[in-house]
């Protein structure tokens, strides 16, 4: 399989998970892949500028979407008693950047999903915390309710990104291999941080933690 042909399969890959992506959209309120396409004016006839354009738009909002969970990860796995698991988690946020290629795409969200494990495996376990962690725990469920807010703005350019990749002419799928990984991996992403949230605010009300208003707000959205 040549080079071409493996980014070929992986525009395809992304093409299929537009239509689960659309699933996403229903269930967590989003426009429909069609009113966003009206809304942006994606679609066919896109030039290679225009689709260079949304990539990086696209990846800018996604990676900006994963280290507000990890700066989140970050701060309840401290809250927790977790200390390995927040720096690693803090120094990951730290290195990405907006211009992640997919390998750094896919790097990232394999530290989103090993942290948001971590935590969820020590919620789990309903640990009693003092009144410095749960400050710290607010803080944490503060910004993960930010980070799952970005999540639902990147699902708003998502469709047409999708859309965009089933027109766009072969000599340019080698460039737009970020976008092809952000359309196939949102489905995934988008569920995970929202179930995170979902969970963080069940343990945070189960321990009289304060829930953040912003983060009562992002579930509403879900």
């Amino acid at each position: 399989m040549n080079h071409i042909q493996k980014i070929q399969k992986t525009v395809i890959a992304a093409v299929i998970a537009l239509g689960a992506s659309t699933c996403v959209h229903a269930q967590f309120s989003l426009p429909s892949v069609g009113a966003v396409k009206n809304l942006v004016g994606g679609g066919s006839g896109a030039s290679a500028t225009d689709l260079t354009g949304q990539q990086d738009s696209l990846v800018r909002g996604y990676v900006a979407a994963n280290k507000e969970v990890l700066n989140a990860n970050a701060l309840m796995a401290e809250a927790l008693g977790l200390k390995s698991d927040a720096a690693a988690s803090a120094a990951t946020a730290s290195s990405l950047t907006e211009g992640a290629t997919k390998d750094a795409l896919e790097e990232s969200n394999k530290a989103v999903a090993a942290s948001t494990n971590a935590v969820a495996a020590e919620l789990a376990k309903q640990p009693v915390l003092d009144a410095n962690s749960k400050a710290l725990y607010s803080k944490g469920l503060l910004t993960l309710a930010s980070g799952v807010t970005k999540f639902v703005g990147v699902g708003k350019n998502v469709g047409t990104m999708g859309s965009n990749l089933k027109s766009a002419p072969v000599t340019q799928l080698p460039k737009l291999q970020s976008a092809a990984y952000v359309v196939s991996n949102f489905p995934g992403s988008m569920g995970n941080v929202s179930d995170a949230l979902k969970n963080a605010v069940a343990f945070a009300q189960s321990q009289d933690i304060p829930v953040p208003a912003d983060a009562t707000a992002a579930l509403s959205a879900l």
